[in-house]
């Protein structure tokens, strides 16, 4: 399945529905079979929830990542779906609440850490059309990798 990166907030909006819609997560949230387990806060994590549209993509990126030997460096799991505003600025949804976004390895990579994941990690996702926050100009985020541009 291929799908297009949104650039900015309309676009988002377009392709993955409005956060407005009251049954915006029974619509579009829906849980999936990780390829490996993950940890998240040291608990063994087999499935989790993303945007319908995004399943495909988020298995694509975890089988790449076992396939080349990279689970150690993507095996903490800070979450994909959550409804909640950017950090910092609550009236600015994040990605997350698209369930578009995933962080991973939050402790060794915090929000605001100049920080980096190792490049051929990046790579895994960047190459699936992921932006990566440790790109953010403003505040980097290296834990962070989002299906958006431009926002």
């Amino acid at each position: 399945m291929s799908i297009e990166v949104p650039s900015g907030l309309d676009a988002i909006i377009e392709m993955f529905g409005s956060l407005d819609d009251p049954a915006f997560e029974d619509k579009n949230i829906v849980l999936f079979d990780l390829p490996y387990p993950l940890l998240y806060d040291g608990k063994e994590v087999r499935r989790t929830r993303c945007h319908r549209l995004m399943v495909e993509i988020f298995q694509e990126v975890f089988r790449e990542i076992e396939a080349k030997d990279l689970v150690g460096e993507a095996k903490n799991f800070g979450g994909i779906y959550a409804r909640r505003g950017i950090r910092g600025q609550d009236s600015h949804p994040s990605t997350h609440s698209w369930g578009v976004a995933i962080d991973l390895e939050p402790k060794r990579y915090p929000l605001g850490s100049l920080e980096r994941m190792p490049d051929e990690l990046v790579e895994i996702f960047t190459d699936k059309g992921f932006f990566y926050g440790g790109f953010f100009k403003s505040r980097r985020d290296p834990q962070h990798f989002q299906w958006a541009v431009n926002y």
